[in-house]
C-alpha cells in the first residue's frame, strides 16, 4: 500500500466532499460519527485533554485534533 502525505489525503478528502451526485448539491453539514471507547481508551483521552493549555478542548475536538496530527504523520 503506497503511503500518502497528509496534503494528498486532504486534497483527495477535499475532492470526495465537493462532488456533486445526480444534480444534488452535496451536503454541507458536518457528518457525526459515534465511537465507543473503552475505559482505558476514554482514561487516555481525558489524560491528553487534561495535559492541553487552557481552554481545554472538549472530547469532540479533543478526537478532531488527535485525527488530524495522526494524518500528519501518515
Amino acid at each position: 500500500m503506497t503511503k500518502r502525505s497528509f496534503e494528498e489525503i486532504m486534497r483527495a478528502a477535499g475532492r470526495a466532499a465537493a462532488k456533486v451526485k445526480k444534480g444534488r448539491l452535496p451536503s454541507l453539514s458536518n457528518t457525526t460519527i459515534a465511537v465507543t471507547l473503552d475505559p482505558i481508551e476514554l482514561g487516555a483521552l481525558e489524560v491528553w485533554i487534561s495535559d492541553q493549555p487552557d481552554p481545554k478542548p472538549s472530547r469532540q475536538e479533543a478526537v478532531r485534533r488527535l485525527i488530524n496530527e495522526a494524518l500528519r504523520h501518515h
